[in-house]
C-alpha cells in the first residue's frame, strides 16, 4: 500500500483488520493522514484552477479598456492634438477608460481578498448613508446625468459596510456604464420588517 501511494495513487488505504492492535492503530492513523493529504491536494488543485480562471477573467476584463486607450493614444499621435475639439474628446475617453480600469482592478483585488477567506464583518450599517455617498460620487463623475436617491422607511441593517459599499457602488457603476449618457439613474431604498430592499434603476 505504501509503495502504491508513493507511486502517486492517493486512493490507496492501509488495510485494517483490528483496531485493538498496534498495527491496526498504525493503519488507522496512516489512513487519517492519507485522507488529510488527499484533501490538501484537492484543495490545491481547486485553488490552481481558481487562479487560472482569475487570471483569464482579469486579462479579458482589462483587454477592452487597454485597447481603447491605445487607440486614442494613436489618434493623438496622428495629429489630433492640433484640433482642440478632437483633443478634448480623446483625453476624455482616455480618462474614462482609465477610470474603468481602476474599477476593474479594485474588483479583482476584492475577489483575491475574498478568496483568502477574510471573515466578513457583522456590525450596524447605515445603508442610506452608503447609498448617498455612492450617488454623490457618481454625480461628481457624471455631472450631466440625473442620478437620484429615494428612501422609504428605515435603512439600517447588520453586515459588512465595506462589502455592502462595494455592492452598491458596482450596481450604480454598471448602470452608468451600460446605459446611454442621457439615461437617468435612480437608487431606491425601501425599509421593511424583514430588511431593506435596494434597487438601482436606469
Amino acid at each position: 500500500t505504501a509503495a502504491s501511494i508513493a507511486a502517486g495513487d492517493m486512493t490507496q488505504r492501509m488495510p485494517v483488520t483490528s483496531k485493538g492492535t498496534e498495527i491496526g492503530r498504525l493503519g488507522l492513523a496512516m489512513n487519517e493522514m492519507l485522507d488529510d493529504l488527499h484533501d490538501s491536494f484537492r484543495r490545491r488543485d481547486r485553488s490552481e484552477h481558481q487562479l487560472r480562471r482569475f487570471l483569464a477573467d482579469a486579462s479579458h476584463e482589462l483587454r477592452t479598456p487597454l485597447t481603447s486607450i491605445r487607440g486614442y493614444a494613436e489618434l493623438f499621435g496622428r495629429g489630433a492634438s492640433t484640433r482642440p475639439e478632437d483633443l478634448a474628446k480623446i483625453m476624455g475617453r482616455i480618462t474614462q477608460q482609465s477610470e474603468r480600469m481602476s474599477l476593474i482592478v479594485e474588483d479583482l483585488l476584492l475577489l483575491a481578498r475574498l478568496d483568502q477567506d477574510r471573515p466578513l464583518a457583522s456590525e450596524p450599517v447605515d445603508l442610506e448613508g452608503i447609498a448617498r455617498e455612492v450617488v454623490e460620487v457618481a454625480r461628481d463623475r457624471e455631472p450631466e446625468r440625473t442620478i437620484s436617491l429615494r428612501t422609504e422607511g428605515p435603512a439600517g441593517l447588520t453586515g459588512d459596510p465595506d462589502r455592502i459599499y462595494q455592492v452598491v457602488n458596482n450596481l450604480v457603476s454598471n448602470a452608468l456604464v451600460h446605459t446611454p449618457a442621457d439615461a437617468a439613474v435612480e437608487v431606491a431604498l425601501t425599509g421593511e420588517e424583514s430588511g431593506v430592499i435596494l434597487e438601482v434603476r436606469d
